[in-house]
């Protein structure tokens, strides 16, 4: 039985399956012009001969995660997020990816209440947890953006964040706060939840629900191979 080499992707592709044309061997990218072959429905055997007869051109393929050499979370997560963002139409997606969101302002004469029900009037505090889904674990990592700003933060281990603003700061001014929430592409589709400060001036802790991303847990992109495959012996 023919053994798969351990394949990667360095640089995963964002770009969504479900709106490529459909092809005999996967589907048509119309963003790169190129076909993106499904190895999610191919055996080993079947992708070592398909490879073989490239003979050394760069396939672009749809795999499971299950299927490519591990990789460094951090380096992986960095890359998914690098492509997420540039398709969500960041501007400087690296230096966002590169860097934690800054910290919102707050009032220089205010100190921070551990409780935002006693937190000074000039503050504003909002807390909550991000979890999987409906009824799924707590999602570690996920960025919180506030309006179209670069301020924010990253939920912990738990799933939990927490903002500290000045009630007065430009970006909320108007009484009402956008959250974005954006975890890796990959896995979660952003999701945006919209505050009104005026109606609830020190909202209760929220629970966001973040949705899966179709195809998720696999990987699309250009294949990396170890060693130049050798196609299985025929039978």
């Amino acid at each position: 039985m023919a053994t798969l080499p351990r394949i990667s992707i360095p640089q995963p592709c964002a770009q969504p399956w479900a709106n490529m044309s459909p092809t005999a061997a996967g589907r048509h990218c119309a963003a790169c012009a190129t076909e993106v072959v499904d190895f999610t429905r191919m055996s080993d055997a079947e992708i070592l001969a398909f490879m073989a007869r490239q003979g050394g051109r760069r396939v672009c393929a749809l795999t499971n995660a299950t299927q490519l050499a591990p990789a460094a979370p951090a380096t992986r997560w960095r890359r998914w997020l690098l492509a997420g963002l540039a398709l969500l139409g960041w501007q400087s997606a690296t230096s966002c990816a590169t860097k934690p969101p800054q910290q919102p302002p707050v009032p220089a004469t205010a100190t921070v209440a551990t409780d935002p029900a006693t937190a000074p009037a000039r503050q504003i505090i909002i807390r909550g947890q991000v979890l999987d889904g409906a009824s799924g674990p707590a999602v570690a990592g996920v960025r919180v953006l506030i309006n179209d700003t670069q301020f924010g933060t990253t939920t912990d281990e738990k799933g939990n964040f927490e903002l500290v603003m000045a009630r007065d700061w430009a970006p909320i001014a108007g009484g009402s706060v956008t959250l974005k929430f954006l975890g890796s592409p990959f896995d979660f589709q952003p999701k945006d939840v919209v505050l009104n400060l005026k109606a609830t001036p020190q909202p209760a802790a929220l629970a966001v629900h973040l949705d899966s991303v179709p195809n998720r847990g696999k990987v699309m992109g250009k294949i990396r191979m170890p060693e130049p495959p050798v196609a299985p012996p025929q039978k």
